[in-house]
């Protein structure tokens, strides 16, 4: 009996050093050995995986182009511009300004349509609120004189007119977006539209081009005065004569638009803007 014992107390010690237990009795195989013949950890002879850099989204515009092209159709145009196409107008009080200038105005405007195969467009608003352009007509008093002088068998007539502007416009602008233009047209007092007699007021010192209107238009897209005699831009080309005009001086004085502001124009709003 007592051999059995003995023998039993050696059996439990060989199976106590062969395994071990967690303290909740779970089963822990015998620990292996980590380390190679070299004394290197097993873990540092195996590849280890590269780590990647994180991918930063690049960061989204604060105005997308579909946004930027719903506030500016010509977004890619870094010269001051309309941001729309057809620009809208309103004449204001256009039975103070008369039928001549009024015609003279809308006639100014189509004449910067035909010249840029219309890419530039004009549409006519309902008010002046809604209108891109507000344009308006002044009289200048006291600017026209007109003399007799009476000899022994000849008269002299003279007449003289002021130097004074034709047209003054005012323009604003946010950045590079033109968003309202006011345009002032100045005629003399004294005639069709303010005495109902004679000839207009607009007419009266100028040979009824529409050198005048298109001027104006022209500085509410932003073009400002040239030195350059020949063009439209010139100021002399917006002020009154110092004489009526005589007979036959009126002969090849139209101005046609400078070539370098139509194709700049062109440039600009036909949709294939290069630089």
């Amino acid at each position: 009996m007592t051999k059995l014992i003995l023998m039993a107390a050696v059996l439990l010690a060989v199976l106590t050093a062969a395994c071990t237990t967690h303290p909740d009795g779970a089963y822990q195989p015998p620990q292996q050995n980590l380390f190679d013949e070299k004394g290197l950890s097993k873990t540092e002879q195996q590849p280890q995986p590269q780590l990647q850099e994180p991918v930063l989204k690049p960061a989204l515009p604060q105005e997308t182009l579909q946004e930027e092209g719903a506030q500016d159709q010509f977004y890619h145009v870094s010269r001051l511009h309309w941001p729309h196409m057809p620009v809208t107008y309103f004449i204001e009080d256009e039975d103070g300004c008369g039928r001549y200038e009024a015609n003279r105005i809308r006639r100014a405007f189509r004449d910067i349509s035909n010249a840029t195969g219309n890419a530039v467009l004009f549409a006519q608003a309902n008010d002046s609120g809604s209108a891109d352009i507000e344009v308006r007509c002044s009289f200048i008093e006291d600017c026209y004189e007109l003399s007799t002088d009476i000899y022994d068998d000849y008269v002299i007539r003279t007449e003289t007119i002021c130097q004074h502007p034709l047209g003054i416009t005012k323009t604003l602008a946010e950045g590079n977006r033109l968003a309202k233009a006011y345009i002032e047209l100045v005629g003399l007092a004294g005639f069709a539209e303010t005495r109902r007699e004679g000839p207009s007021g607009f007419y009266v010192g100028t040979c009824g081009h529409t050198i005048t209107e298109v001027h104006e238009l022209l500085h509410a897209f932003g073009y400002g005065h040239s030195e350059d005699n020949s063009s439209i831009m010139n100021p002399e080309a917006d002020v009154f004569s110092l004489t009526i005009q005589k007979e036959g001086a009126c002969k090849g004085s139209e101005k046609a638009i400078d070539a370098s502001i139509t194709a700049e124009l062109v440039n600009t709003y036909s949709g294939k803007y290069k630089g």
